[in-house]
């Protein structure tokens, strides 16, 4: 039984969702070496599924929550050194936590902040 100890209105709530999401939005890639064989095959991708929408360019709101996430989930806590920046880019404590959650599902706030 999973301990859920989170108090967050629905706009905090919304924000936490927000920025889960946006955590998983992969960083723009690079255009391929002309002529490369990645080049080639992206051409041919084009071609047959038609040209790709263009990508947001990376922020650094979405940088540091992308490096919360990964982090998080390897270690299966909350990554701390990470929250200086997040409570920087407007989320809070709670918040925060509450990502923390998410990004590794079946644990309770009180087992992130613990490591157990």
């Amino acid at each position: 039984m999973v301990e859920i100890d989170i108090h967050l209105n629905s706009r905090e709530w919304a924000e936490v969702a927000r920025a889960f999401q946006e955590s998983n939005l992969r960083a723009p890639s690079r255009a391929p070496q002309p002529g490369s064989a990645a080049a080639i095959l992206s051409r041919i991708e084009a071609f047959i599924l038609g040209p790709k929408p263009a990508q947001e360019a990376d922020t650094p709101r979405r940088q540091v929550l992308r490096d919360f996430v990964a982090a998080t989930a390897a270690r299966r806590r909350a990554a701390e050194e990470f929250v200086p920046a997040l409570l920087s880019f407007g989320l809070n404590r709670v918040q925060v936590e509450a990502l923390a959650m998410l990004t590794v599902p079946g644990r309770s706030s009180r087992s992130m902040a613990t490591g157990h």
